[in-house]
Parts: C-alpha cells; sequence; structure tokens
C-alpha cells in the first residue's frame, strides 16, 4: 500500500513529541497503530526512519532526509483541505490556532460561541499557552495564527495590536492588602507575591519594565501554571501577579483585584501571523470577529474585576 496522509501526520507527530506514545496521544490512536503506520513507511522505504531506545527517540538518517518533506507535504494538504471546505461558503473546516492562556480563559469562550453561531459548521483546533509558545506555533506554521503578546524585536512575525491589559494584584480576603484601592510596586516588593516563571513572556516583560524604572522584582514564588497561581489565591494562601483577563477568573468574594501603578504595566495583545502566510477563509473570518470583539469584551471584564 502507497503512503497515506495519516502516515505522514503520525511521522510528524512522533518527531514532534519525541514519543510513540505521545504522538498516539495526539492524533487519539492507539499506539500499536501508530507503530503499524511506521513500519510500512519503513518496509516501502527500505531504511528505519528512527532509532529507538528506552528513554530516546530519534531520526535516522532517512528520517532526517524525509521529514522536511512530510511537514511540507502536510502544511499543502492542510491548505488546500481548508480552501476546499470554504468554498462552500459554510466555513465547514477546522481553524487551527493558538491563544495565551489568559484569553483563552477569559474572553475567548464568549468569542468562539458567538461565531459560531454565525458559521454552525466551523470547528476548532485550539493550542493554549504562555506567549512564547504562541510564537513558536505560529513561526512553525503547526497554526494559521496566533492571539498572543507583541513579538521581541527582531523577530519576523507581524503582530496586530488589539488592547492592553493591565497587570495587577490579585489579593485574598486573608491578605492586608485586601482592603486596598491601589498599590504600588514598592509596596508589592515588601510581600510575597507568586507569579509566572521567567521561560514565559509575561515575567520576562514585568522583569524588564520594572529594570527600567529602577523597581524591584516581587520575591515571592514562582511557578509554571496559570492554574497554580489562581489555586493560591482562591485558597487564601498567597497574593499574586498577574493580568486583569487573568484575574477576571477568581470570581470570588474571597479574592480581589488591586491596580499596581508607579510604573502602571500592561501587557499588549493581539493578532500574531507568519509573514505573507494566506489564510484560510474561515481563519481570516474568525480573525476579524476576533479584532472587533475582543477589545470590547476586554473593556467589561476590566470594568467587572474592578467593581466586584
Amino acid at each position: 500500500m502507497p503512503f497515506s496522509i495519516d502516515d505522514l501526520r503520525a511521522f510528524q507527530e512522533i518527531v514532534r513529541t519525541r514519543s510513540f506514545t505521545h504522538a498516539a496521544d495526539k492524533l487519539h490512536v492507539t499506539s500499536p497503530a501508530i507503530t503499524r503506520r511506521i513500519k510500512k513507511m519503513e518496509e516501502l522505504i527500505g531504511e528505519p526512519l528512527f532509532e529507538r531506545t528506552t528513554h530516546l527517540v530519534r531520526l535516522t538518517a532517512a528520517g532526517e532526509e524525509l521529514y522536511p518533506r512530510a511537514e511540507q507535504l502536510l502544511r499543502e494538504f492542510d491548505a488546500f483541505e481548508a480552501l476546499a471546505m470554504s468554498i462552500s461558503g459554510d466555513r465547514s473546516t477546522t481553524i487551527r490556532f493558538a491563544s495565551v492562556t489568559s484569553v483563552a480563559g477569559s474572553a475567548l469562550p464568549l468569542l468562539l460561541d458567538r461565531f459560531q453561531g454565525r458559521f454552525p459548521a466551523s470547528r476548532f483546533d485550539l493550542h493554549d499557552g504562555h506567549g512564547t509558545i504562541v510564537h513558536r506555533l505560529v513561526e512553525e506554521q503547526i497554526v494559521e495564527f496566533g492571539i498572543g503578546t507583541r513579538p521581541a524585536a527582531g523577530s519576523n512575525l507581524e503582530f496586530r495590536h488589539l488592547i492592553d491589559d493591565p497587570i495587577v494584584a490579585a489579593v485574598p480576603k486573608t491578605n492586608g492588602l485586601f482592603n486596598a484601592h491601589s498599590i504600588n510596586w514598592e509596596d508589592v516588593a515588601q510581600k510575597n507575591f507568586m507569579i509566572l516563571k521567567g521561560e514565559s513572556s509575561f515575567f520576562g516583560h514585568v522583569e524588564l519594565e520594572l529594570r527600567h524604572a529602577c523597581k524591584p522584582m516581587p520575591p515571592g514564588i514562582r511557578v509554571r501554571d496559570v492554574s497554580t497561581l489562581l489555586g493560591f489565591v482562591e485558597q487564601g494562601t498567597s497574593p499574586i501577579i498577574v493580568t486583569g483577563l487573568i484575574a477576571y477568573r477568581c470570581k470570588s468574594p474571597r479574592v480581589k483585584a488591586i491596580g499596581i501603578s508607579d510604573p502602571d504595566l500592561f501587557n499588549s495583545l493581539g493578532i500574531v501571523t507568519y509573514p505573507n502566510r494566506q489564510l484560510s477563509a474561515a481563519a481570516s473570518d474568525l480573525v476579524e470577529a476576533i479584532c472587533e470583539d475582543l477589545p470590547k469584551l476586554h473593556a467589561r471584564i476590566l470594568g467587572q474585576i474592578y467593581t466586584e
């Protein structure tokens, strides 16, 4: 039997995840099915594609030679599929995009619900994570576009600015700052505030802006995941430094969002795209819907977090 698109997707996911098991999970098939697809390809080629040990899966010389072409074929197939499905006008295609966690967990559910109301056949493949992950997924063209932070200077990615999300404190009722109307970064430096770790673009942005303002970084615990931050503040254990959109997820009378001044810091968010990449008709429609609706939703959310 000749190669199939499913075989190429299996090949691609094993390279990306460096694991047959993880590739099977990603493609929603069994591990034996993934193994059979690769074995079929290897039999047709007459060469092994992977070297496998107990702790390592890596490409052979034959695999290294074939992988770039496999990726190109899959990109071309996905673009053809998106074009073919959009011709009917009902946008009955899967839109692959990425979003920073702050938007994905707050405004995005309503945005996608509204879009699907207009195009009921639309489907979404959403990759969520911090800003650097969104940039990588767009740069590698795994997704059509991203909702993310402004790319670093020197990046070839394009950025369409939409909102400035304020960086705020989310404070539990058990903390002495709970009744404050506002605080500044000097106040923050006197307390143990939790914040995301350095690999997130959010952390890097805060660190850089505070350094420019000659202000100290918060001395508290660094964590990797937003859900961990929310867990600590919701259980009254620690105040946290987050953006307004993340603070919105703390919908509890036991947690209060407080603005931080001197300096006022913001996370600039917008649409991130790869230069000269032609979006599918469905993705273009979704981008325009996000550009129209996200600023309005963001303003409404900020009004809520500061009045609760």
